[in-house]
């Protein structure tokens, strides 16, 4: 084991190791953007599902400064407004789709379990299509506070944790936003709509998980430390923002 590994990220990478999955251990962000640039061959062309951990390893500027061509409809100019302007909506929906048609797709998951499967839950499908089937390669980078016993615990935590506070966050009137749970809503905003289990590595993907020593992305534990939550949050706080324009609660 290497020294710094933990015991359940050394288990969970050996897990998704034995289901099928490319899976690769880094000590933090930096490590992931290095690992992610030797793994991206300089021609690809890169389509990007929306992901603050992806955003905080700062992988997509250097993707774009080597001259990669990269599709990333998940920045604030494309999406701040596409709420209330019909135009701006079209075009973002038709960015979204090019990003299923590249050579490699980066995203990250919304937990993964010790035994190895992949659990993502989306309000669009994009995410989770993507990573299933479209582009030849599918990186994920995700950070240790994803990391769960089992799928239900996954579950419980995507929908009584994690969504309540991506919804607050985006600004979405689904009751989870205020009752900071899962009421297994039929609000028109509702996010949780498809629940994704990979349970082995698909046939015709190259999918790989870059499994970081560091805490990214939106994931933790109710039970959690205070001030590592707190941490978390305001990270994911950094690197998210509402689809709504300044005026209208837009970051």
């Amino acid at each position: 084991m290497v020294s710094d590994m933990t015991p359940d990220i050394e288990a969970t990478l050996k897990s998704l190791k034995v289901n099928g999955f490319g899976a690769h251990y880094v000590r933090d962000r930096t490590e992931a953007r290095e690992l992610m640039l030797k793994m991206i061959p300089s021609g690809a062309s890169i389509g990007v599902g929306d992901s603050a951990t992806v955003r905080q390893t700062a992988i997509l500027e250097e993707l774009i400064k080597r001259g990669n061509n990269v599709t990333n409809p998940f920045t604030r100019e494309l999406t701040i407004g596409i709420l209330e302007d019909p135009a701006k909506s079209r075009l973002f929906s038709q960015t979204v789709r090019r990003t299923l048609g590249t050579d490699v797709f980066l995203t990250s998951c919304n937990a993964v379990t010790q035994d190895g499967k992949l659990v993502s839950v989306d309000r669009v499908g994009n995410r989770v299509a993507g990573t299933i089937f479209g582009a030849e390669k599918v990186i994920l980078p995700v950070g240790r506070n994803k990391i769960v016993k089992d799928v239900a615990q996954a579950i419980d935590r995507i929908k009584n944790v994690l969504a309540p506070a991506h919804a607050r966050r985006k600004k979405y009137g689904t009751p989870c936003t205020v009752k900071g749970e899962c009421t297994d809503c039929r609000s028109p905003e509702r996010i949780c709509n498809i629940t994704v289990i990979l349970e082995r590595k698909p046939l015709l993907t190259d999918l790989s998980v870059i499994l970081i020593n560091e805490d990214l992305g939106l994931g933790w534990a109710p039970d959690w430390d205070e001030k590592r939550v707190s941490a978390i949050e305001s990270a994911y706080y950094e690197n998210t923002w509402s689809f709504k324009r300044h005026g209208q609660n837009g970051e």
